[in-house]
C-alpha cells in the first residue's frame, strides 16, 4: 500500500477533532504544558507549524489573549478548513520546509507530532533557527521511541522502525546552536474500547495509513481478541517536550 502523509490528513480532516473530544481534559492538560514550555505571553508572535485542524491552537487562543493572530501552517487544506475564519488565526497552506524558507521572524514556534513527517530534519531545524527572534523558543513535541498504545503488533513494530529518537533531534538542535530543555509529560488515558477501535479503523494516527483495509481489519481483530474482557482501555500517553531556545 502506497503511504501518503498528505492523503492521510486530507481523508481524516472532517473526523480528526471528534476523535479527541471524548477527553477535553486531555486537550486542556497538554495545552497548559505547551503554554508553560513556550513561556507564551500575549505579545508573542506564535506559529503552529503542522497545526492540522488547529485543535491545540484553538485551546491556546482560549487561554492566552494573544495580540497577534496565530500563524497556522499545514500542507492539508482540508485540515485547515476546520479552523475558525476569524482574525485570531492566519491560515497558511504550505509544507514546513517551504514555510521555514520564508522571511518571517517569530517569537515562538510550536511543532506537535509532526517532525517525524520531515525527511530532512536538519535543514528544517536550521531554517527555523533563522526564523526565530533572539531569545525565541521552538517547542518540539513528539512521542517516545516505544508506545504503550493498545495497537496491534505490526503497527507497534513499524512505529518503532520509523519514529525518530528524541536524542538524535537534541543532537541536531545543539549542533545548530539551540540551548535545550527536555521534559517528559505523561497523561493517563482511559477510553471506551469500542471508541478506540473506531479510531483505529478510521486510521486516527498517520502510522495506520501504512496498512491496507485487510491488514487493518486483521489488526482490529487482534486488538479485540487481546482486550476481549475490557470495556475501557487504560494506558499512558507519553510525550517528549524539547524546548529549543535561541540564545540571546
Amino acid at each position: 500500500m502506497k503511504y501518503s502523509v498528505k492523503d492521510h490528513y486530507q481523508n481524516l480532516a472532517n473526523q480528526y477533532d471528534e476523535f479527541w473530544e471524548y477527553s477535553p481534559n486531555f486537550i486542556d492538560f497538554l495545552t497548559h504544558q505547551m503554554i508553560k514550555s513556550l513561556n507564551l505571553v500575549p505579545t508573542d508572535k506564535l506559529v503552529d507549524l503542522g497545526c492540522g485542524t488547529g485543535l491545540y491552537t484553538k485551546s491556546i487562543v482560549a487561554k492566552v489573549s494573544l495580540k497577534y493572530p496565530v500563524i497556522c501552517v499545514d500542507s492539508s487544506p482540508k485540515m485547515l478548513e476546520q479552523i475558525p475564519k476569524t482574525n485570531q488565526y492566519r491560515i497558511v497552506v504550505q509544507d514546513a520546509i517551504e514555510f521555514a524558507s520564508g522571511e518571517g521572524i517569530y517569537d515562538k514556534i510550536l511543532m506537535k507530532e509532526m517532525i517525524h513527517h520531515i525527511p530532512d530534519k536538519e535543514t528544517l531545524l536550521q531554517r527555523l533557527f533563522k526564523c526565530l527572534k533572539t531569545g525565541g523558543i521552538l517547542l518540539l513535541i513528539l512521542l517516545p521511541p516505544t508506545l504503550e498504545y493498545p495497537l496491534f503488533a505490526d503497527a507497534l513494530r513499524i512505529y518503532e522502525s520509523v519514529q525518530p529518537n528524541y536524542n538524535d533531534l537534541i543532537n541536531i538542535l545543539l549542533k545548530i546552536g539551540f540551548q535545550i530543555t527536555v521534559k517528559f509529560v505523561n497523561y493517563p488515558v482511559s477510553i471506551p474500547k469500542e471508541r478506540y477501535l473506531k479510531m483505529v479503523q478510521n486510521r486516527y494516527m498517520s502510522l495506520l495509513s501504512r496498512f491496507d483495509d485487510e491488514q487493518l481489519s486483521q489488526g482490529l481483530r487482534e486488538i479485540q481478541q487481546k482486550y476481549e474482557n475490557k470495556e475501557n482501555l487504560v494506558f499512558s500517553d507519553r510525550f517528549i517536550f524539547i524546548g529549543a531556545h535561541k540564545p540571546n
